[in-house]
């Protein structure tokens, strides 16, 4: 099964080997689509989308939102960019149980995923990336799933 979580954030670039208006730096509201692939667990889920949304916030949105993107990227391309959100977000599972371990998750929640069956640390192995979607337009978009 697929599960797909979207996101938006405000950033800045200029391609640096382009020759045209995109040369000059100016700005997008970026839209990123995150899709995982994994079994559906014995509560009807694949992978709860906070845990989904706090990892993607922590990891990319709060190093990419209202940046300068070439402070990052040498060409700060939706591919380029497309790519390094596929690296930070590659290794997935142990991202998850990263975050059902964070102190600050809410108690409520932990104690949900620790007495559901099936959504413990080891379901996670089960739960993989599966493409990232970026979008600068609503016109332009790029799609990757991983090499």
């Amino acid at each position: 099964m697929f599960v797909t979580k979207k996101f938006t954030f405000d950033a800045a670039h200029a391609l640096t080997q382009y020759y045209g208006k995109c040369e000059n730096l100016h700005g997008h509201t970026y839209r990123l689509g995150v899709t995982v692939e994994g079994p559906v667990h014995d509560n009807g889920m694949v992978v709860d989308f906070v845990l989904l949304k706090r990892i993607v916030k922590r990891v990319i949105l709060s190093e990419l939102d209202h940046q300068n993107l070439n402070d990052h990227f040498e060409n700060p391309s939706a591919e380029v960019v497309a790519l390094w959100i596929w690296g930070e977000l590659e290794d997935l599972s142990s991202l998850l149980k990263e975050e059902i371990e964070d102190p600050n998750l809410g108690e409520d929640l932990k104690a949900y995923l620790k007495d559901v069956d099936g959504l413990d640390r080891a379901a996670f192995e089960g739960v993989r990336l599966y493409e990232i979607k970026l979008a600068e337009t609503e016109d332009n978009v790029v799609t990757y799933r991983g090499a």
